[in-house]
């Protein structure tokens, strides 16, 4: 699972730009999780780790989380969808 759009990094337009979410945890009170978004500057570059676009990489904490709905991964990328900046995103 992972999101595809265009964005722009640094000068550059990537036309599909993979972002992929990372390190979901779970906070002790079982209400929030918090999450890393990656982007890498295509899917086939998302292969390999080492292609991420580290200063491009953003944390989200405190997202509201539900334990008895969709796993963590789930959650995280209806969050990210429902952002401005990730809105004409394409599940992947």
């Amino acid at each position: 699972m992972a999101l595809k759009k265009s964005a722009t990094y640094k000068t550059l337009e990537i036309p599909a730009a993979y972002y992929r979410v990372v390190l979901p945890q779970i906070e002790l009170s079982g209400n929030s999780m918090s999450f890393g978004v990656w982007m890498y500057p295509s899917q086939d570059a998302a292969a390999d780790s080492n292609n991420m676009l580290s200063d491009a990489a953003v944390s989200y904490n405190g997202v509201s989380f539900n334990v008895a709905g969709a796993d963590p991964f789930t959650q995280a990328y209806a969050y990210l969808k429902t952002l401005p900046e990730f809105e004409d995103a394409v599940d992947v």
